[in-house]
């Protein structure tokens, strides 16, 4: 993303669906209210009969999936990392990450585990009749595990097991709003094309004057408090004290992101640990990521001293990035970090504000 796409592409706007590769009918027809399976029939008997029937079968499934998209959205369905950290929750629409389940192949029924980084209890299975699977492409995905966007519905909580029965499973469906797509090829980027960088944000403009630096030791000294302190500064903003019910480290409602306005939350971690940021960084069950995907904010960032690892990058994106209904997130380690105050020629402010407060 960062290297292959310029900062005008990845701030496009974008729209994620899913590719019904799996579409439960009669349990999608069972949630979705009267006055939407009027509207999915209207439209169901506009597609042509004469069609080849695997063409009509794709172009109903299609009418299905936007159908429980625009239910999950309305509704609001929360994200299944919503559901692991209240404990509470009938349904989640979310892109999770499978464990392999080679008896697609071979079994009527199948039984796919979802992986969730730092919450070891309870495990999530998802049980499902194989016969719903409707796409070939699924089913590989499906047998062999990774990425996959799933709308499901909870059937029951047995011997430590969450047990999840889909409605909709497919590939996570990236594709343009307008009749022009912005780049080439957007279906393969998926979920991860909502990530964005600190240079993508205009209120932040002078760091794409400033270069990665290779050492970014000096952030050692930098305090959370004094990061933070420079960050309003920058934005026009006033810091706000910290206290512990607190949601975000700081709101901000006017950045914007390549001329578009945007909302933004930001999780910000000092180097009370200067070491790499892991999942056990941000709390019980990552409780700071949930407490962040909690604000109304459409841009998600969290910020670190030192290099941020990919459990979390992967923790943020499943809060952000839910099918049909997307936010945007952002990550600052602690190179992006320097970067910032060099920029802004905030590097002493933030050494002498670190000073005060040891």
């Amino acid at each position: 993303m960062r290297v292959d796409l310029t900062p005008e592409q990845r701030t496009a706007d974008m729209r994620l669906t899913i590719d019904p590769g799996f579409v439960h009918h009669r349990l999608i027809q069972t949630v979705i209210p009267p006055g939407g399976i009027a509207a999915l029939d209207s439209q169901i008997r506009d597609v042509p009969p004469d069609l080849p029937d695997h063409v009509r079968r794709l172009r109903i499934d299609h009418l299905y999936m936007q159908a429980l998209l625009l239910f999950c959205e309305h509704l609001p369905v929360p994200t299944l990392g919503n559901i692991l950290a209240q404990q509470e929750g009938l349904f989640f629409c979310s892109t999770v990450e499978l464990a392999p389940a080679p008896e697609v192949y071979e079994q009527p029924r199948a039984v796919s585990r979802i992986i969730t980084p730092g919450v070891d209890h309870p495990l999530v299975e998802l049980h499902y009749s194989a016969s719903n699977i409707a796409a070939d492409t699924t089913r590989s995905q499906l047998a062999d595990g990774g990425p996959i966007a799933v709308v499901a519905k909870l059937r029951t909580y047995r011997d430590g097991v969450l047990i999840f029965e889909p409605l909709l499973m497919g590939a996570p469906w990236l594709s343009s709003k307008t009749d022009v797509d912005p780049f080439p090829g957007p279906e393969w980027y998926g979920h991860a094309f909502f990530e964005n960088f600190i240079d993508d944000v205009d209120d932040f403009s002078a760091v794409r004057d400033v270069p990665i630096p290779p050492d970014f030791s000096i952030m050692r000294d930098i305090s959370e408090a004094a990061f933070k302190q420079c960050l309003t500064e920058i934005l026009g903003d006033t810091a706000r004290s910290d206290w512990g019910g607190e949601m975000a480290d700081h709101f901000a409602a006017h950045l914007y992101l390549r001329g578009r306005r945007t909302t933004t939350a930001f999780l910000l971690k000092g180097p009370a640990n200067f070491t790499p940021m892991g999942l056990n960084h941000l709390g019980k069950n990552n409780d700071q990521i949930f407490r962040l995907a909690q604000t109304p904010a459409r841009l998600l960032v969290v910020q670190h001293c030192h290099e941020i690892q990919e459990p979390v990058r992967a923790t943020l994106r499943a809060f952000a990035v839910q099918p049909g209904a997307v936010r945007r997130y952002c990550l600052i380690d602690g190179k992006d970090s320097l970067r910032l105050l060099i920029a802004y020629d905030k590097l002493d402010r933030a050494r002498e504000l670190s000073a005060r407060t040891r």
